[in-house]
């Protein structure tokens, strides 16, 4: 898996494909067929906390493995390490992100700052590495928290073995993208938003609207859906408090720090890519000027081929995730019969919105680099797009693992929560 060619090239992808597939579709058929659930939960918490903790020490091994035998030419095939490694070297330089003697916005500017930090005392290569190591152990120990804070322990050790070995995550983050600071915020800006719904925390959704801003600017192509999640939110909480809301300072508050941070990023934009047009005032005002030329092309140029492999690759995540669907599905199940309840609805949501803007944005991306990319690379044929879901799409919603299990959890207490807001 060092080589990223090979792993494209190879049925590495494919064979994680078909484990995940298979794990789930037997599962599932197991339970139908005993009609009998398996409760996590319910089974013995030594059990529980060895197993998943030995999961999480394996994940982190192989990690580490992968990430301190990267070479530099890793990162080049990777192209994305290899560009965030340049904007955070020019921000040293230059204060700015310059590649090949322009300003470039191909990229949101949290991780490449988050990278200059280290690039201020250690050489490029070894920095790179040690800020990934720190990262990817950093988004394991706030999942870990966070969940232990919210449902206990062992839930916590469920949830961080579950992220500890998404093949996925481990190899990209490896090769140097943000997919660990996505996840980190995406967490918090959840845990945040469940802790605002009690009356005497309400102050929480600041923090919440803080972290959203930070992820906008920290994965480009995402950062539309923390712009559709914010919409979604506001929805979902006037649903509950009605005209109220515009009454609440805190999520004023957090609506403003989500703003001025998106604003000034965006207003940076404008004053080096603008042209002065109507046309040219969205492709600057964009975090990444790669996914806006995706964005033309594909729902411009062929739409049809963006609504397909949308259904497409809806299907193919549906069977990839059937494996947590049916270690939780017990409790999932419940939580239909509690979904006018704050916290369950705000947890699907969660869910909902993070995979629904995957398929989006990996059909967009999809349609065009199968237009300008080699055949062997990318192509309509079924196998290339499993591939494609395993290597890219899983990329994007990935981050749901932390709160579909939270909404298991959710669904096994007893009693609802709701807020008096």
């Amino acid at each position: 898996m060092n080589d990223w060619i090979a792993f494209m090239h190879g049925e590495a992808s494919i064979a994680l494909f078909f484990i995940y597939c298979i794990a789930g579709v037997v599962g599932i058929s197991l339970t139908l067929f005993f009609k009998k659930e398996l409760h996590l939960l319910n089974a013995s918490h030594k059990v529980i906390a060895v197993s998943f903790l030995l999961t999480t020490i394996i994940g982190v091994s192989v990690f580490t493995y992968l990430n301190f035998s990267a070479t530099q030419e890793n990162y080049t095939w990777m192209h994305d390490g290899m560009v965030y490694q340049q904007m955070g070297q020019s921000f040293l330089v230059n204060h700015e992100f310059i590649i090949d003697g322009r300003y470039t916005h191909h990229f949101a500017p949290v991780y490449p700052l988050y990278l200059a930090v280290f690039y201020t005392f250690l050489p490029v290569h070894i920095g790179t590495q040690i800020a990934v190591e720190i990262i990817v152990v950093l988004s394991l120990i706030v999942t870990l928290i966070v969940t232990r804070k919210l449902y206990g322990l062992t839930p916590a050790l469920i949830t961080t073995g579950l992220i500890a070995t998404v093949p996925t995550y481990l190899f990209s983050a490896s090769r140097n993208y943000a997919e660990p600071i996505m996840l980190i915020l995406y967490t918090l800006t959840i845990y945040f938003i469940l802790e605002s719904l009690n009356p005497e925390k309400g102050n929480r959704i600041i923090a919440a609207g803080l972290c959203a801003a930070l992820g906008f600017l920290t994965k480009s192509s995402l950062g539309y859906f923390f712009i559709v999640t914010g919409l979604a939110g506001f929805l979902w909480r006037f649903y509950y408090m009605k005209w109220r809301i515009f009454k609440n300072k805190n999520y004023l508050m957090a609506v403003l720090v989500f703003l001025v941070l998106v604003i000034a990023w965006t207003g940076r934009n404008l004053y080096l890519f603008w042209d002065g047009s109507l046309s040219g005032l969205f492709a600057a005002s964009q975090t990444s000027d790669y996914f806006t030329a995706a964005m033309v092309h594909s729902l411009g140029k062929d739409f049809g081929s963006v609504f397909i492999q949308f259904w497409f690759f809806m299907v193919l995540t549906v069977l990839f995730m059937l494996s947590y669907t049916w270690i939780f599905s017990a409790y999932v199940k419940n939580s239909f019969s509690r979904i006018r309840d704050e916290r369950i609805s705000c947890l699907w949501l969660s869910i909902m919105l993070p995979l629904f803007i995957g398929w989006l944005i990996g059909a967009i991306y999809f349609v065009f680099e199968n237009d300008w990319m080699p055949d062997y690379l990318i192509s309509y044929y079924p196998v290339s797009q499993a591939r494609y879901l395993v290597f890219t799409l899983i990329r994007y919603c990935f981050v749901v693992i932390v709160p579909f299990s939270w909404l298991a959890y959710e669904s096994a207490k007893k009693e609802p929560r709701h807020s008096n807001q």
